[in-house]
């Protein structure tokens, strides 16, 4: 369950080709073809306003190829700690496999991605729901020079662990200070079907923070917080604190492999 540092990141990648002028005529045509990724590591894996990691630094990894009209895929891959039934780091993994398309809608990117959470190592019990699940994200971006907006409906038919629908609404936005510094802000709110019938409920997360960038290199740090309780916060998340409020930071190098 990847969460918003990464996607922040990627949406301030967004933000400096906009106020560059990457999509200007006069900036050149792009390369049919591109192959990038990134390294990195943060303090806390937060997916959503909730630790993946059992509030413990996680290494990531992606790598992702571009095509010509828009096009992409992409993997993405992190530790994780659950502590599903009671045993550590099960699932120990996350990888994660997507794809999609960016449309330019007269200055708008809308961009429509299905996405696979993947749990390859996750030992649950036999007869157990499946751990891994699938999303449709639907996201529309536009820059007001140094200002971008986002927002995203993500759907998934039945989200992990056997919890029923799930849907997500988020809005972000990205303000670029200077050409190596930007802030950021987001607020989501999740819903998952059968949180009700375990003493749950749909939840807001929200953060803000601030992205700097040196040659490959670039460093978040922000805050993050849901309003789940300790009691509502376990149908999400069995370890201690999942959903407790907490600073992130994360540091990334990018890399470009082609052309």
């Amino acid at each position: 369950m990847k969460y918003s540092t990464k996607a922040l990141l990627g949406i301030a990648g967004l933000v400096g080709l906009f106020a560059t002028g990457a999509y200007a005529d006069d900036a050149g045509p792009a390369p049919d073809w591109a192959v990038a990724g990134s390294v990195d590591v943060q303090t806390d894996y937060k997916f959503r306003g909730i630790s993946q990691n059992d509030q413990n630094p996680s290494p990531q990894g992606a790598l992702n190829l571009t095509g010509p009209d828009g096009f992409y895929v992409g993997s993405w891959a992190s530790t994780i700690n659950w502590q599903l039934g009671g045993q550590n780091e099960n699932p120990g993994v996350e990888w994660d496999i997507y794809g999609g398309k960016h449309f330019d809608l007269d200055g708008t990117d809308l961009n429509i991605e299905p996405y696979y959470y993947a749990y390859p190592d996750a030992s649950l019990p036999h007869g157990s729901s499946k751990a891994s699940y699938f999303e449709v994200i639907t996201q529309l971006t536009h820059a007001f020079g140094p200002l971008s907006v986002q927002g995203t409906w993500s759907y998934s038919p039945e989200f992990s662990l056997g919890g029923g629908t799930g849907n997500w609404l988020a809005g972000n936005a990205t303000y670029t200070i200077t050409d190596w510094l930007s802030a950021s802000a987001n607020v989501g709110h999740q819903w998952v079907q059968a949180a009700k019938y375990f003493d749950s409920s749909d939840y807001t997360e929200w953060d803000i923070g601030a992205t700097a960038t040196w040659k490959m290199f670039s460093l978040d740090l922000r805050y993050i917080d849901t309003d789940l309780n300790k009691s509502a916060c376990g149908f999400y998340m069995a370890t201690k604190d999942a959903c407790q409020g907490n600073f992130v930071a994360t540091l990334s190098y990018n890399f470009a492999l082609f052309p």
